[in-house]
């Protein structure tokens, strides 16, 4: 038997106020600045691979089964890819491809320096067209369901895309959805023109502008679970301390300046 071809992945840039993070940052100021070193983690990995897998799927228009038995090397991590990956890959191209009219955008980086210094992303997919855009994530994790109401990520892909092409296209509504075939979820919201950038504007801007000062407070929640001061962040375990007594509800936060 031969050996299966290996494909390395390069990590891509990232924004300290990128849109996977948002939920995070725009909630604990605090761990944006604080040293430390986030950690890639197997299911991040196995994300990269994935969304790697989609992109050339869309770009070559070949079917996913085509790389079966290609080993995806992400940093420490290897993925082979079979029939889990290739399943949820499809489902996402499949879900893209019956959106109809409109440019499609294929991993595309988007900025909303507008709004936050230095602030940029890689959206999945987009689809762009007069009075509609829509935006979809693919979620290839199991572990929790993602909804698209409300979801900063996706909003900010949206922000990011009307800054770029809102001298092309006249937005008028934004569609923003989730497809997270292994948990048989899909999910489908959709946003106006002016609530998206009233959000920016009184939520985003100053969320970035506490993020990026000095000393800012650490506060905790259920963003905290991605982290990289997670396990060392006093403020976190205080909460988790009073979780585990009842002396706050699962959803309660709890802030300390540091």
């Amino acid at each position: 038997m031969g050996l299966s071809e290996v494909i390395v992945i390069p990590d891509g840039a990232h924004s300290i106020l990128g849109p996977s993070s948002a939920e995070r940052w725009m909630n604990c100021a605090g761990s944006v600045l604080a040293p430390g070193t986030a950690k890639q983690t197997e299911y991040s990995a196995e994300g990269t691979a994935a969304h790697s897998l989609s992109e050339w799927v869309r770009e070559t228009g070949k079917p996913a089964s085509s790389w079966k038995g290609t080993i995806l090397k992400v940093g420490d991590y290897e993925f082979k890819v079979g029939k889990p990956l290739i399943d949820s890959v499809t489902r996402f191209v499949e879900d893209v491809n019956k959106e109809g009219d409109g440019a499609a955008l294929t991993e595309d980086m988007v900025h909303y320096d507008e709004l936050v210094p230095g602030g940029f992303g890689t959206l999945d997919h987009a689809r762009l067209a007069d009075n509609l855009c829509r935006v979809k994530d693919f979620k290839h994790g199991k572990g929790v369901e993602v909804y698209a109401k409300e979801n900063a990520q996706l909003k900010l892909y949206a922000l990011g895309l009307f800054f770029r092409y809102s001298w092309v296209y006249e937005f008028d509504k934004f569609v923003l959805s989730i497809c997270q075939p292994r948990r048989q979820h899909f999910d489908e919201w959709e946003i106006s023109l002016g609530h998206l950038l009233q959000w920016g504007y009184d939520e985003v801007r100053p969320a970035a502008v506490r993020a990026l000062t000095p000393g800012a407070p650490f506060r905790a929640g259920n963003w905290c679970k991605f982290c990289k001061l997670k396990e060392t962040c006093s403020v976190r375990a205080a909460w988790k301390i009073q979780q585990s007594t009842g002396s706050v509800d699962e959803y309660d936060n709890l802030e300390e300046m540091v």
